[in-house]
């Protein structure tokens, strides 16, 4: 498929997705943490999208990265829901949770820097 077409898909997910996130999902075990949406890879075949989360701590709030996780895993089949609803595609790929965890290491990486400078 069309690496244009595949790149537009993606961001088209991105939008659909990370909206329900933030506006219609009320599972517990997501709104213990902050979740936010990093990315997305659509096969060419348009089977499998590889949603990518970014899992941070809310001040104050003790959390579990896995149960977090598990509750991603419990909302993928209503965000592929909400993606048929909104896209016109002729499959709605199925949903692969991800943990992207970069944001994570790039603040330890700060903090390990900051500590050799000071």
């Amino acid at each position: 498929m069309n690496k244009k077409r595949l790149a537009g898909i993606e961001k088209e997910i991105t939008k659909v997705v990370s909206k329900a996130l933030f506006e219609e999902i009320k599972n517990p075990k997501i709104k213990k943490a902050m979740v936010s949406m990093t990315s997305v890879r659509v096969t060419e075949d348009l089977k499998f999208a590889d949603l990518f989360f970014s899992i941070m701590p809310i001040e104050g709030k003790h959390f579990n990265k896995n149960e977090v996780l598990e509750g991603l895993n419990e909302v993928k089949g209503f965000l592929r829901k909400r993606v048929s609803d909104e896209l016109a595609l002729r499959y709605t790929p199925e949903m692969r949770i991800k943990l992207d965890d970069t944001i994570e290491h790039a603040i330890k990486i700060t903090q390990l820097l900051n500590t050799l400078k000071g």
